[in-house]
């Protein structure tokens, strides 16, 4: 688990765009975004949370502070804050 802030920067095979371009979600990544799950990010202590459609693809290093994660209709680009609370698994392990 670790604090991360993800940011919407482009939304995929939409007809009319929703308009939620550039929108923010700060809170915590559970686990490495994995292809073909959805990505959840805990957004607060109340248990509210964003859950994307499936994952397509992630760019970028496990360890690196910032990745992109492209899911079936958005891109995000996701600034990784400080060390994993916990161990994150990757694809593979």
């Amino acid at each position: 688990m670790v604090s991360v802030t993800a940011r919407k920067i482009r939304e995929l095979g939409l007809e009319r765009p929703s308009g939620a371009n550039g929108r923010i979600y700060t809170g915590y990544l559970i686990s490495y975004p994995f292809i073909g799950r959805g990505m959840v990010i805990f957004r607060d202590p109340h248990g509210h949370r964003m859950i994307t459609t499936p994952v397509r693809r992630v760019l970028g290093e496990p360890g690196g502070k910032m990745i992109y994660v492209e899911t079936e209709n958005s891109v995000y680009r996701l600034e990784i804050h400080g060390e994993p609370l916990f161990p994150m698994r990757t694809a593979g392990e």
